[in-house]
């Protein structure tokens, strides 16, 4: 007896076989046997067409820039202006800040450093205020030489050994924005004080004149008196500390002997 109405006939035209437990595809809906079921076997349209839909749609994210054609499987927004674009022109200037922005962060970062200066300024003024006050002269000019040390300028052939540090007021009649109106500087402790002056001047680059017979000569005066230091440019500057004439770190007034032949009448002015 036969069952003409039992299984069915795989659709692969080179297959028919007839199974009686057949395969249905489950995305072309057709009828397979074991062998091709699967959908590579029977080489399903429905992927075919799914596979093309997917890889459409993947390429859909086009650039934003006009010239630009390029087509990206992954959506890449500015985080500023939202809009898509492919990694080439990733940097398309959106982020740029403007001049009034860049105006505004450089007026905002300014505001620290305005706020270091003046504290610093006052920091500075206290000590100063303190060193005046203390009853402890030695301590006091110790402090006073390492402040100077800090930021003092000088011939670099100098032995680091062989230094003396001076806080050196220029003078009145002279202008150096880079300096201000005082600077720490060194010299050679061998040297006499006339080289010091030069040094000290050519550090600072004030006009000097030493040299020549006629001209208004430098000179170095003490800052808390205001008095002449040393009259004789030959005497060495190892003399003058242990005459106590000068210590190491003082503060001293770089000053044309024509504006105060014998002695600085008024040291305050020289700040």
């Amino acid at each position: 007896m036969e069952f003409p109405e039992t299984g069915k006939h795989c659709s692969v035209k080179d297959c028919k076989l007839l199974d009686f437990l057949p395969f249905v595809c489950e995305h072309c809906q057709t009828v397979f046997c074991k062998e091709h079921f699967n959908m590579d076997s029977h080489k399903c349209l429905k992927m075919e067409n799914s596979t093309k839909s997917i890889g459409e749609q993947s390429a859909s994210f086009l650039c934003s820039k006009e010239s630009c054609k390029d087509l990206s499987p992954i959506e890449m927004p500015c985080i500023k202006c939202k809009q898509h674009f492919c990694v080439a022109h990733r940097h398309h200037g959106c982020l740029e800040l403007s001049e009034t922005e860049k105006t505004q962060k450089l007026k905002k970062w300014q505001i620290p450093k305005k706020q270091f200066a003046e504290a610093k300024a006052i920091v500075d003024q206290q000590i100063t205020d303190s060193l005046k006050k203390s009853k402890n002269t030695a301590l006091a000019n110790k402090v006073q030489l390492m402040r100077v040390k800090c930021s003092a300028i000088g011939p670099k052939n100098v032995p680091t050994s062989e230094r003396s540090y001076f806080l050196v007021h220029l003078p009145l009649t002279f202008k150096n924005k880079h300096i201000g109106t005082s600077k720490g500087t060194f010299v050679n402790m061998h040297w006499t004080i006339g080289k010091c002056i030069d040094s000290m001047a050519d550090t600072l680059k004030v006009p000097n004149d030493n040299n020549t017979a006629t001209a208004n000569k430098l000179k170095l005066f003490r800052h808390s008196t205001g008095n002449l230091i040393c009259s004789k440019m030959e005497t060495p500057l190892m003399k003058l500390f242990e005459d106590s004439a000068v210590f190491d770190g003082e503060r001293v007034i770089l000053e044309y002997s024509d504006n105060v032949p014998d002695n600085v009448v008024d040291p305050s002015l020289y700040t």
